[in-house]
């Protein structure tokens, strides 16, 4: 490889890297900060910034002068909604679960050892619940995790158990015994529901969606504070949930 095309990708990596520096707490970034975070120098960030604003990836703020996310992104993440045939076919589901039981939901794959997160809506009591479009969790430490892990070949599995697992909390499994057993457990129940593992005071709740193939593509959840949950309101978000997962499936051709 030449140097030219060398410089090149190593131009096109920095960028990138720049643009995985936003999330929904960090809207606005600096040449300065991002100089020091990527341990790069404030003229290769400065000129990275400049293209990236030139093509609409980013844009200033006009406020603090830093940058944002620009309008370029928004027409690429459109694009992914409207052919991504998970987004497109589950997450009119999601609409009705929030609506039915006043909480967060969520679609969610697996990603080699973590959960992506597809697709959420917020409930109307909207609390942090510590995930975000685009966002990735280790499969572990959620419900949704590990009803994705608890369905997936036995390969997957045995290399989901056997890597280091950070303890969030003090519920968190970490011993790759227990995480089999619990995997276990979530595949014959046909669900998962978790509480405190990722955030203490939370619960999830997520239920396995089919595909045409007879393979788990992906799980429906829902997340929200302890406070709010009890006996009756979990038996009637298990029902809830179930029927969106059923219909979610049905919609991607699952007839089982």
């Amino acid at each position: 490889m030449t140097k030219n095309k060398s410089d090149q990708l190593s131009s096109v990596t920095n960028a990138l890297r720049i643009l995985e520096q936003f999330s929904n707490t960090r809207t606005v970034v600096y040449v300065s900060q991002l100089a020091k975070e990527l341990d790069l120098s404030k003229s290769t960030v400065s000129r990275l910034v400049r293209t990236l604003e030139k093509e609409n990836f980013l844009a200033r703020d006009p406020q603090s002068q830093g940058y944002m996310l620009g309008n370029k992104l928004l027409t690429i993440a459109g694009i992914l909604a409207n052919t991504n045939e998970i987004y497109r076919e589950v997450g009119p589901v999601l609409s009705d679960i929030v609506q039915r039981t006043n909480e967060s939901a969520q679609i969610a794959a697996i990603d080699g050892t973590d959960v992506f997160y597809i697709h959420k809506m917020n409930g109307p009591y909207y609390s942090d619940i510590n995930t975000q479009i685009g966002m990735k969790n280790p499969v572990h430490a959620t419900s949704t995790g590990k009803v994705l892990l608890a369905y997936s070949d036995e390969e997957t599995i045995e290399k989901a158990i056997k890597l280091p697992h950070s303890a969030f909390t003090e519920h968190t499994i970490t011993n790759p015994i227990q995480l089999k057993k619990e995997l276990s457990k979530v595949r014959s129940q046909g669900y998962s529901f978790s509480v405190g593992e990722l955030t203490e005071g939370n619960y999830s709740l997520a239920f396995p969606v089919w595909n045409y193939e007879n393979e788990v593509v992906c799980a429906l959840s829902i997340v929200g504070p302890l406070t709010r949950m009890n006996k009756d309101k979990l038996k009637d978000y298990m029902r809830i949930l179930r029927q969106g997962a059923q219909e979610a499936s049905e919609r991607l051709g699952y007839d089982g």
